[in-house]
């Protein structure tokens, strides 16, 4: 007679233990595994998305600012950062305000912008660098810049008015820096505060408050 017990013994506590340590081990490989691919497909997408966003936000600009015929210099009126500019369909008032950047539009003789059509949303500065810098005519703002740097000689000399604008766009846990250059093609060493004599000084910054 053949004796089954050893067959019918079935696994130990310890075997069991073991056996559900090793499971427990390769679940949580697996699921950090998984994890891992989502946060990184999830951090592209959202960068993605944000430079997007940002590209599509600041088109409009590229559109204004090159025909620009007269840039205010930048300043900050109770937190807020202001930028006027005129182009020749009217003045332009640019705001950053609670990270959302605004434009509003008017016309001479008129000191009171229009009502404001949003830009970008999710905003802040980056680092401690002010959101616009104005460039003009003749100066050399490269000249303590290497080539590489820059992108040009030391000695570059503007010919026209530029205005960077510097900020950082958030979407969900993704922050993506904006740095880009604007050339107001319409100024000059000669208009720098006028429009061909069509532009007082300061006409268009009149509409800014009052620090």
């Amino acid at each position: 007679m053949i004796d089954d017990e050893r067959d019918d013994a079935g696994f130990t506590l310890v075997e069991l233990l073991v056996a559900m340590g090793l499971m427990s081990v390769v679940l949580i490989i697996v699921t950090s595994g998984v994890a891992e691919v989502y946060r990184n497909v999830n951090r592209a997408d959202t960068l993605s998305a944000a430079r997007e966003q940002l590209t599509t936000s600041f088109r409009r600009l590229d559109k204004e600012l090159r025909y620009a015929s007269w840039v205010s210099t930048p300043g900050q009126v109770g937190g807020n950062w202001y930028l006027e500019y005129a182009t020749p369909l009217g003045c332009r008032q640019l705001v950053l305000r609670n990270g959302v950047l605004t434009m509003a539009s008017w016309n001479l003789p008129s000191t009171t912008p229009g009502t404001p059509t949003t830009i970008g949303t999710n905003l802040t500065r980056t680092g401690a660098t002010d959101p616009f810098t104005v460039y003009l005519p003749n100066s050399q703002p490269f000249a303590s810049a290497s080539p590489g740097t820059a992108g040009v000689g030391n000695d570059y000399q503007l010919a026209h008015t530029q205005v960077r604008i510097r900020l950082t766009g958030a979407l969900g846990p993704t922050s993506l820096p904006f740095d880009v250059l604007f050339t107001a093609q319409n100024t000059n060493a000669s208009n720098v505060f006028s429009d061909n004599g069509k532009l007082m000084p300061n006409d268009c910054s009149k509409a800014r408050p009052a620090a």
